[in-house]
């Protein structure tokens, strides 16, 4: 599988780079995919027994006008294609893709409770320092994190959570004792 999704990644890339167009087709890339992760919209999609033509009316009426022809294009082929699970994967890794073309890179930052914009410019700030791209945050609220943060970018974990402080504690606690 992930052979098909760098393949239509790739696809998407090329096309959105012909067109000069690659501003545009992310954001466009962020909204289809933002809209589509869900589990009630994947269940919707990959179901047997939903016709393929009531997919495509779903896409039309979600997003016509709102995305390019090529991206319209690409969702009805992964219709055509039985390859409806794999819509989000291939947006996300195109995303991932044209970011790092533009010099940018997709953090996702869960937290407790919202942030505020001033302590999501501190964490860009420092991220943006520390991997030298400038960084889009996405973020996340997950009531299971007791208190602070953690950061996904790049493939890579930065912990700051209550959690984690207490478990580094207790590793401390059981050495020194």
């Amino acid at each position: 599988m992930a052979a098909l999704r760098d393949r239509h990644a790739n696809a998407l890339l090329e096309i959105s780079e012909e067109n000069g167009a690659l501003e545009a087709d992310l954001e466009q890339a962020v909204l289809v995919r933002d809209t589509l992760d869900s589990d009630d919209v994947q269940a919707f999609l990959s179901h047997p027994h939903i016709s393929n033509s009531a997919k495509l009316e779903f896409f039309h009426s979600a997003f016509s006008g709102q995305i390019s022809q090529q991206l319209m294009g690409f969702l009805q082929l992964m219709v055509r294609k039985n390859r409806e699970r794999l819509i989000v994967p291939v947006l996300t890794e195109f995303i991932h893709r044209v970011n790092r073309r533009l010099g940018r890179l997709e953090a996702k930052v869960v937290s407790a409770k919202p942030l505020s914009e001033k302590q999501m410019d501190s964490i860009r700030a420092v991220l943006s320092k520390k991997i030298g791209m400038d960084i889009e945050i996405n973020t996340v609220v997950d009531p299971d994190v007791l208190g602070g943060f953690y950061i996904l970018v790049g493939g890579r974990i930065f912990d700051r959570t209550v959690r984690s402080a207490l478990n580094d504690l207790r590793q401390r606690l059981k050495i020194g004792g």
